[in-house]
This record gives structure tokens, sequence and C-alpha cells, in this order.
């Protein structure tokens, strides 16, 4: 008798859910919604597949691109004056950006010392500073 009134109480569930349908236009709102998240996956996916392919080349490799295209542009000018001029702003723009970029992102740079699992290595050898240093100290008594 019990299994009986269970099977009644979950077709009144059911039922009851089918009342609560969404009905034309929410659907159409949630299928608008998806396509709008598949699309900005897509997108998502694309930019972050184009920086995988940018994060491959490095600074100086995009600072050699600037010179080439300043040169190529210089040498090509009577070919297509017009687009070599436009090729030779994009070079110095390119040019600029990336020696702004070296210089103010701080990689690479010899200020910052070696470290090994954390912990300062020091140098038995003295850099050249270190010993002009030293000179100069020992001099200047």
């Amino acid at each position: 008798m019990s299994d009986s009134n269970r099977l009644e109480r979950e077709i009144e569930e059911i039922l009851g859910k089918i009342e609560q349908f969404p009905d034309a236009q929410t659907r159409r709102k949630r299928s608008r919604s998806r396509v709008l998240q598949q699309i900005g996956a897509a997108i998502s996916d694309g930019q972050r597949a184009l920086v995988r392919e940018l994060a491959r080349f490095s600074m100086s490799q995009v600072m050699l691109l600037s010179f080439l295209l300043i040169l190529g542009s210089l040498f090509f000018r009577r070919a297509a004056p017009l687009m070599m001029s436009w090729v030779l702003y994009a070079g110095i723009v390119l040019f600029v950006s990336s020696f702004a970029f070296m210089l103010f992102s701080g990689r690479g740079s010899s200020s910052t010392e070696p470290k090994w699992r954390g912990r300062p290595v020091r140098s038995a050898m003295p850099t050249l500073s270190q010993r002009l240093r030293g000179w100069w100290s020992a001099r200047s008594r």
C-alpha cells in the first residue's frame, strides 16, 4: 500500500512540474543566452590560443622584427611609397613599444641577484663592479 502512495506522489510531482514548464518566450531567452555563452567561450578560446602563440616570441625577436620592418620600408620605398610609409610607422611603433617593455618590465635586469632553491647565491668571485668599488675604497683611504 505504501508503494502505491509513493507512486501516486511521484506522479503528482511530475504533473506539477509539467504545469511549471517554461513558456515559449522563456525558452527562446534561454536558447539565446546559451548561444551567447557559446560565442563567448569560442572568443575566449581564440584569445587564449593567440596569447599562447604570441608568448613564443621574445622581446629581442620583436625588436629585430621592428628593425627589419624599418629597413625594409626604407629599401622598398620606391616600389610602394604609400604602403612603405605605413610599414615604417608600424616598425617605429613596434620598436618603441618593445623597447619600453624591455626597459620597464624588469625582466633580465642585472639588479636581481641569482637564487637557488629560494636562497640568494653568493658568487665566490667578485663582480667587476665590486672589484672597482674595492679598488676605489682602498685608493681613497
